[in-house]
């Protein structure tokens, strides 16, 4: 048996796991692609074979995939279901509130226990100082799981029992960087127009600004190396605060503007290519 296992191995997920085993804590990986797991394996992690594996190593679960139904889609098979009972299951995945409370209700009722996180950073932060989680649900739960928890970030912030609130509060935060994000790159493009040198520009953010990177990358025409989030991030992001808006009710009218700019951008081929290169979407409208 492992002490947890992760569930997950994108950019997110290997930071997430080099943190673990950077704390030497005891862990398992599994993802579906295979090749995924090799780094962290030679850091020290355990593979497991199958998924099955993966949950039978260890009693708490972390699971950092891109959606909600694409994690209920692992769990939700006949041989995972039955390995479920008792074990707790923390979702760092990106969805509505109104996802989360129909992940838990459905965790709860396979007999087992649920913790629901947001990670307010990029992948690099993982594991430093800077790094902000947001964790919500049962604080027994919570306790129990704090120091795998706390190795992943020195601001880790437990915001209360009710299983949506880091949802809640991660998806306000998307919601500013919906406008920042298209507001910087339109920025860079104004200064592109007028000639003026984008360096000028980046040097007006404090140094780690995610408005300093983005104006360099698009001053260096960098849109593949060391991509803090991809378009196709952003799109998934954003349509989980439209589809909360619309399930409120509210005015939605932010994310449908900022899911409009990043598909012509998806739809361009940018789709893993990292947000600065909204600038090529502005480039050929002008």
């Amino acid at each position: 048996m492992s002490e947890i296992t992760l569930i997950g191995l994108g950019a997110m997920g290997s930071a997430l796991g080099r943190a673990l085993l950077e704390n030497e804590f005891e862990l398992t990986v599994w993802n579906r692609s295979v090749v995924k797991t090799e780094a962290l394996i030679k850091l020290g992690a355990k593979a497991a074979g199958s998924l099955e594996a993966a949950i039978d190593a260890s009693p708490r679960i972390l699971i950092c995939i891109t959606k909600y139904e694409a994690s209920r889609a692992l769990l939700d098979q006949p041989s995972i279901l039955s390995r479920l009972a008792n074990k707790t299951i923390i979702q760092l995945s990106t969805g509505t509130p109104g996802e989360v409370r129909n992940a838990s209700k459905w965790v709860s009722d396979q007999g087992a226990n649920y913790l629901d996180g947001s990670i307010m950073v990029y992948p690099e932060t993982i594991g430093k100082d800077a790094a902000q989680l947001l964790v919500s649900g049962d604080e027994s739960i919570f306790r129990d799981c704090q120091p795998y928890i706390n190795s992943l970030g020195g601001d880790i912030r437990y915001v209360g029992e009710n299983i949506a609130a880091a949802a809640v509060l991660d998806l306000a935060v998307l919601s500013r960087l919906c406008a920042i994000t298209p507001g910087v790159v339109n920025g860079a493009h104004i200064c592109e127009s007028e000639g003026v040198p984008l360096t000028y520009y980046a040097e007006l953010f404090p140094e780690g600004d995610r408005s300093r990177s983005l104006a360099l990358s698009i001053h260096h025409n960098n849109f593949t190396d060391d991509i803090s989030a991809s378009v196709n991030t952003a799109i998934s992001c954003i349509s989980a605060i439209k589809r909360h808006s619309e399930d409120l009710g509210i005015n939605c009218e932010v994310p449908e503007f900022g899911i409009g700019l990043y598909q012509r951008a998806a739809d361009a081929g940018l789709g893993d290519q990292d947000t600065a290169s909204l600038i090529k979407v502005l480039r050929e409208a002008s």
